[in-house]
């Protein structure tokens, strides 16, 4: 199996993008130990993916010494990366659609395999409202046992982040950027030192120095959701990043939450147009009372029972990979 080491190479030569290094790293008929072998693993890996580009040996030595580089930097700055074939990668990412190859963690990495872990979502301008049951929500989850996720933004997600802090419990930003870059937006980097002191963890897929682009908040939503055993909605519109979050989650066939606004406080509220939305469409469970968290809880599909439909799904395909097909688990 590809570890760390070889995953950083590959995705540091040109045209060679998260799918590429994908379908390598689980192709790969052996270990690669020298950059001979790397090469000579892309030449094999070429006779089935005819689009993969033999890079020269100077330039493959060259991704290869920064990579070394950044495995250097990363131990110095306590960032440990996280190959799709480590143990320690999240369970939960493996089998989404367009999974991560690699991943930056700092912190507490035992949060990335929780047994129950929760999305709280929303948008960067909450109501006052919304604000304080977004705390009361990110609370209740972590009173509960829950790791609560979210992406470190203005508005809900702070809340999300504190009101677990406030449960007492372990929170994950998933960031879109370098994890050495200082946090975005800067106001919150007091709450993501906060996030580290009480056990937390940050993670991203983007290496040492990159800079948060717009195209990587939304590849950074699809983490969020499929981090999570379910998806809290506190406050959204109609349109916006959240509900690429939300799309992302119905995909992974996860459940859907969005708190449920007393009409009072729907009453020239634009952005809580979406929650009603999800519910009037029965895309999402109305989520108000304890009760209600309670039984959006109960639908969430525990680690430990993720795991066994894995083994289960693997078993029966077990036979099929006998005879060199490419049988792929389907979860979602």
């Amino acid at each position: 199996m590809l570890d760390k080491l070889h995953i950083l190479t590959l995705m540091g030569l040109p045209g060679f993008g998260r799918n590429t290094v994908n379908n390598i790293v689980h192709e790969a008929p052996f270990n690669p130990s020298n950059l001979k072998e790397i090469m000579d693993l892309l030449r094999e890996c070429k006779k089935k993916f005819s689009r993969i580009k033999l890079p020269e040996i100077e330039t493959l030595e060259d991704s290869f010494n920064n990579a070394n580089r950044t495995v250097e930097k990363c131990e110095k700055l306590g960032i440990r990366i996280l190959g799709v074939n480590d143990d320690t990668f999240p369970v939960r990412l493996r089998y989404i659609p367009d999974p991560p190859i690699l991943l930056f963690a700092k912190g507490n990495i035992d949060c990335l395999n929780h047994e129950l872990s929760v999305a709280v979502i929303g948008t960067r301008e909450p109501s006052k409202y919304g604000e304080i049951c977004g705390e009361l929500f990110g609370k209740a989850f972590a009173e509960r046992g829950l790791v609560v996720v979210s992406g470190l933004a203005k508005g809900i997600d702070t809340t999300g982040h504190k009101g677990c802090l406030l449960g007492n419990g372990h929170t994950v930003a998933v960031l879109a950027q370098g994890l050495d870059t200082g946090i975005y937006p800067s106001e919150n980097r007091p709450l993501a030192q906060e996030i580290l002191d009480a056990d937390g963890c940050w993670i991203s897929e983007y290496s040492l120095g990159v800079r948060g682009r717009p195209n990587f908040f939304v590849e950074r939503d699809r983490l969020q959701a499929g981090l999570s055993a379910g998806v809290v909605v506190m406050e959204t519109d109609i349109k916006g990043g959240t509900m690429h979050t939300v799309g992302f989650c119905l995909a992974q066939s996860k459940p859907l939450g969005c708190f449920n606004h007393p009409e009072k406080f729907l009453v020239g509220n634009n952005k809580a147009r979406g929650n009603r939305q999800l519910i009037d469409q029965g895309k999402a469970q109305p989520l108000f009372t304890p009760e209600d968290i309670d039984l959006f809880i109960s639908k969430m599909e525990k680690l430990s029972d993720l795991r066994k439909r894995i083994d289960s799904i693997s078993n029966q395909t077990q036979p099929n990979k006998k005879e060199n097909t490419d049988e792929q688990l389907e979860l979602f």
